[in-house]
């Protein structure tokens, strides 16, 4: 690897890069409003973004053959377009060295429309924006494999095992306009994880080929992931769960978060899984093709679930009671030791309204379930409660239209339920205080 403190460069380089530069930083710039280059394709000096604090650009230098098995070599330019650093290795390199630079008080990496190959993740700290271009692809490593305690009938273990891609450590971040490709793995990864960070922006993304986990957030507050695309993860779309399971972020708590608009598709477990959450909404997304039920808060509080298309589920390893379009749950083994027999615990103060539900064997399911399944006792004791389900169309349920297994002080009303097995199916030895009213059968 090379770094060039003084933005020297060599003629040859120039040439094999300096038109790719060019090209990066005039489409930013356009963008911007501002010029980044003279009439003579020079940078200028100190050139940059309006209010984005220091800039770099990671992209790649046309022709340099480096033996990383793609012939590319990774540079990043500083705000007066000259390099500051470049590697012949991959590109978790190039992408650290701007993260690590960028100021405390803030900044952008930009990257550029290329395929980037990462050998293991890249971590953002404070104050950092990452935001790729129409073309700009992060693909994973695979670092060996491992054992899926699920496999799918399509899977073999043992499975192959990856790397996340970018890691969020910080304060006041985005994560913008990247392809993430997973590159086959399945375990252990995910396209992007944000770990107590206060202030997390994941936008416009797309993840494809695989992780184990394709978007997770955890120990965070004020989190938004909106307008993202998923295609076919191992085991969760967008979660506040964390590969690997069982680790030291797996399961905790997070606050404060929005998950909106986006589209997730093909998943052997949750397409969208808000678990251990508090003060949330999930608004306007399309969640298709789940085998556990595609929608699933277990547990979380005061939070809506609101104008959501769910559909076509196939279940996969079901939980007692079935997999629904949408669910509201108490799981023992979603619990950690400092959540466990506290009101955090249980599922409460959930509003479940305005979504369109087809084609899966329970459209909406509130349910408890222990970790041993002979505990009954559990199903009245921890079950969910406060909880409104109101506004919803349900069609195709071949079980259950709404189904309560558990849960106290409900309202489940103005529903329409079309050609379900049983429209409304209520436990009454679990339940109790469930008002009932003006629900619709066809």
């Amino acid at each position: 690897m090379t770094v060039d403190t003084n933005g020297a460069s060599t003629g040859s380089r120039q040439s094999d890069w300096g038109a790719s530069r060019r090209s990066v930083l005039s489409s930013i710039g356009a963008v911007a409003g501002i010029g980044l280059f003279s009439g003579t394709g020079q940078a200028q000096t100190g050139a940059g973004l309006s209010g984005t604090g220091a800039v770099y650009v990671v992209t790649t230098g046309a022709g340099q053959s480096n033996g990383n098995g793609n012939g590319t070599e990774y540079l990043v330019l500083d705000g007066s377009g000259s390099v500051a650093f470049s590697t012949g290795g991959t590109a978790d390199e190039a992408f650290q060295y701007a993260f690590d630079n960028v100021p405390d008080s803030g900044g952008a990496v930009i990257a550029s429309a290329d395929t980037f190959r990462f050998g293991e993740p890249a971590t953002m700290g404070d104050n950092t924006t990452l935001t790729g271009q129409q073309g700009t692809r992060f693909v994973a490593s695979q670092t060996g494999t491992g054992e899926d305690p699920a496999p799918s009938e399509s899977q073999s273990n043992p499975l192959p095992a990856g790397h996340d891609l970018v890691r969020v450590r910080g304060d006041n971040v985005a994560v913008t306009d990247i392809e993430f490709d997973a590159n086959g793995t399945q375990l252990n990864n995910q396209a992007i994880q944000a770990d107590q960070c206060d202030g997390v922006y994941i936008a416009r993304n797309r993840t494809v080929n695989g992780f184990q986990m394709a978007l997770s957030f955890t120990r965070c507050t004020g989190v938004m992931v909106g307008h993202n695309e998923v295609v076919n993860p191992n085991w969760y779309g967008i979660t506040s769960r964390a590969a690997p399971t069982g680790s030291d972020r797996d399961l905790r708590q997070s606050s404060d978060v929005v998950i909106a608009g986006n589209r997730v598709v093909g998943v052997k477990f949750n397409n969208i899984a808000p678990y251990n959450v508090a003060n949330f909404a999930v608004i306007g997304n399309v969640t298709v093709d789940g085998g556990h039920s595609l929608i699933a808060c277990s547990p979380a509080q005061r939070g809506t679930i609101v104008g959501n298309v769910c559909q076509d589920l196939t279940e996969f390893a079901p939980d007692p009671g079935g997999e629904a379009g949408i669910e509201i749950e108490y799981k023992q083994t979603h619990l950690r030791d400092e959540v466990a027999g506290t009101p955090k615990a249980r599922s409460s103060d959930i509003t479940i309204s305005g979504n369109q539900v087809d084609n899966c064997p329970v459209g909406i399911l509130a349910r408890t379930v222990p970790a041993d399944a002979d505990n009954t006792d559990a199903r009245s004791a921890e079950r969910p409660y406060s909880f409104t389900i109101t506004g919803n169309t349900v069609s195709n349920a071949s079980a259950a239209g709404i189904r309560l297994r558990s849960g106290n002080a409900g309202v489940v009303a103005t529903n329409t339920v079309r050609n379900a097995g049983t429209a409304v199916d209520i436990d009454e030895e679990f339940t109790a205080d469930i008002e009932q009213g003006l629900n619709v059968t066809r």
